[in-house]
């Protein structure tokens, strides 16, 4: 992780950025967008969240995929264009396999 926080502050350095307490990347597959948040920790950039949005046409796969480890339906968000939930990096590990299943 040594290396990650290095790369990090070279992007807020050369962005003339203060040092982030948080990190976000951002993916998108097709009509699926994923963002990984990582938290900076006294131990180093940990804490890892991961967002997945889909359009509402895939509100219900999403909604099966949420049941499928564990969650309730109500975990879903939703707004007029997209549905999203935030998942722990335990939960993103269980659901990894089931993820494909949204493209």
């Amino acid at each position: 992780m040594d290396q990650l926080d290095f790369h990090i502050s070279q992007v807020a350095r050369i962005l003339g950025l203060a040092q982030p307490m948080g990190f976000m990347l951002s993916y998108e597959f097709g009509d699926i967008w994923i963002d990984v948040y990582m938290e900076k920790t006294p131990e180093g950039w940990a804490g890892k969240t991961y967002t997945i949005s889909v359009p509402k046409e895939k509100f219900e796969r999403l909604i099966k995929l949420v049941e499928s480890i564990g969650g309730l339906p109500e975990d879903v968000l939703s707004d007029f264009e997209r549905a999203y939930v935030s998942l722990s990096q335990e939960d993103w590990e269980s659901a990894s396999p089931v993820i494909m299943n949204l493209l």
